[in-house]
């Protein structure tokens, strides 16, 4: 059980501090919680801290369930489901919205959508993965720069999209990898929402593009 998202942070802070020593990286967080865990990472390595934002791409049938996702360039990551459901009336829109959505935020978060990353070690950060999709598609949008190599870094991973994720990064580092699973928050003894405020006030303290 971990305690919170500062503590996740910490001890995943710890561990890529003896994997990156004095290479040059940036930590790149997914919203909402993955930037809390993102800020105590790039503090311990004292590295720049940034955002990226995906959505899941859903049906209309089963909104909840992810079937893909998408981001801001409208790269698309398309799970093993997406053959079933993408000729659901007004699944395009869906698509559309989606890539609407993540720009808003980005623009919310950060002001742009430019990133300089050739040439860098990528640690990218969430608070935990379930499926995965969320974070497929950035690993897939991260796949088409000059990256030097590419460090996942989550506290919580389910055994099996553990084994999937292997293939497509340099790294993982994590945690705990359950292999009985059903959400993030049951690992951790504290897991309240993250605001939206929360999320500006920890980048105010890094530089953005």
């Amino acid at each position: 059980m971990i305690k919170n998202r500062i503590e996740a942070g910490k001890q995943l802070g710890e561990k890529l501090f003896k994997l990156i020593k004095e290479e040059e990286c940036i930590v790149l967080a997914i919203p909402r919680g993955g930037v809390v865990v993102g800020n105590e990472i790039a503090k311990k390595l004292d590295c720049n801290l940034d955002v990226v934002v995906s959505k899941k791409i859903t049906p209309s049938s089963s909104p909840e369930y992810a079937i893909g996702a998408i981001t801001f360039d409208g790269t698309i990551y398309t799970g093993p489901y997406w053959k079933q459901f993408s000729n659901e009336p007004y699944f395009e829109n869906e698509i559309e919205e989606k890539k609407i959505e993540v720009k808003r935020r980005l623009n919310e978060y950060r002001g742009n959508e430019k990133y300089q990353l050739n040439g860098k070690n990528v640690i990218l950060v969430d608070d935990g993965i379930a499926t995965g999709a969320t974070v497929f598609v950035l690993l897939k949008w991260l796949s088409k720069l000059d990256i030097k190599q590419i460090i996942l870094a989550i506290p919580v991973i389910p055994f099996h999209t553990n084994e999937q994720l292997i293939s497509h990064v340099d790294k993982i580092i994590t945690i705990l990898n359950p292999k009985e699973f059903s959400a993030v928050g049951e690992f951790y003894s504290e897991f309240e929402q993250v605001s939206d405020k929360e999320v500006i006030e920890i980048l105010k303290n890094y530089k953005q593009p």
